[in-house]
């Protein structure tokens, strides 16, 4: 950490990390047989450097940047096949490979008061073997299952505020509302070929081989109004109303001859009380996904083949909704 006079501000850092993923298992069929072993290590240095410029006592600039890495989950890279309730087939991949990350973000950030903030911002990414969803077609029908399908780059931009109800009037301040926003653009290009679940070599089959990454939404929008009271000296509480939406994604990379499977936008909404009782006991109650939306999944429209389906829509559910009560 190092101070340029009194407006600048250097945080850097570097991180090295050893990586290792053991997988021991069995085929399919092979219950007495030993247990067959795959091992993946990696050692990686990860830099980072976070640089402010004080504009005032109210308002900086931030450029930030680093190395990261992501692994996959455990499923994703499990080399058996399961069987989902609703007899649809996943994969994993125990070939996968960790991705690597380039961060960069720039900021512009401004506290107008001390219970409220501004932040507009850009940010970019390059991600080396991402891992994605794909499903292909076998002799049972379809299945899916993960690739480190090629290279990919996002870039955005995002606005973030915190706004105290204060401001419009005195009675108000026990409210505030919070609120996020991000606008994104990705592109991935596919690989001509992947290293399938056997260890194998094999074309890329999937149909469009220039696209957006899977599992990111072109935008999103995060919010939550919280409203603070005591019901006592020691006893205050908050109630938090969170909202999320997200836009359509793709869920699953398509294969040929078919378009992707995406997942269209499902908005949610939880209510939080939490209740700090005194200095040893926190109280709080939680209800998850108020509005119990439809989500839903369906195929898309740019296939290379034609078929005669009245409906797209692939699958759609609800995940009901949880309450939640926790004494800490």
């Amino acid at each position: 950490l190092y101070h340029f006079g009194q407006k600048w501000e250097l945080n850097a850092g570097v991180r090295g990390e050893f990586a290792t993923r053991e997988t021991k298992y069995r085929e399919n069929g092979s219950f007495s047989d030993p247990f067959l072993k795959k091992t993946v290590d990696k050692f990686y240095v990860l830099p980072s450097l976070n640089v402010k410029y004080g504009l005032s006592d109210r308002a900086n600039l931030r450029l930030a940047g680093g190395l990261t890495y992501t692994k996959p989950v455990q499923m994703e890279a499990l080399p058996i096949t399961y069987i989902n309730a609703d007899g649809t087939s996943v994969s994993g991949n125990p070939f996968l490979k960790n991705s690597d990350n380039l961060n960069v973000d720039f900021k512009y950030e401004l506290f107008p008061t001390g219970k409220e903030m501004f932040a507009v911002g850009v940010f970019g990414k390059k991600i080396n073997n991402a891992i994605e969803r794909s499903f292909q077609s076998n002799a049972g029908g379809f299945i899916t299952t993960f690739f480190n399908t090629g290279d990919a780059t996002l870039y955005g931009a995002e606005l973030e505020f915190l706004f105290d109800f204060a401001r419009i009037h005195k009675s108000l301040s026990d409210f505030s509302l919070g609120f996020n926003t991000s606008l994104m653009q990705t592109n991935v290009k596919v690989n001509p070929y992947v290293i399938n679940s056997n260890g194998t070599l094999t074309q890329s089959v999937e149909t469009h081989r220039d696209r957006e990454l899977q599992g990111a939404s072109k935008w999103l929008v995060n919010a939550d109004l919280k409203y603070q009271f005591d019901l006592g000296k020691e006893w205050s509480n908050t109630v938090s109303a969170v909202y999320s939406v997200f836009g359509k994604r793709i869920f699953s990379v398509g294969s040929i001859p078919f378009d992707h499977i995406y997942e269209l936008p499902v908005a949610k909404l939880d209510l939080v009380w939490a209740s700090k009782l005194s200095q040893h006991f926190d109280l709080k109650f939680s209800a998850d996904n108020v509005l119990n939306p439809r989500v839903r999944f369906e195929l898309g429209k740019d296939n290379q083949t034609d078929f005669t389906e009245t409906s797209r829509l692939l699958q759609q559910y609800k995940r009901g909704v949880g309450f939640s009560m926790g004494l800490s």
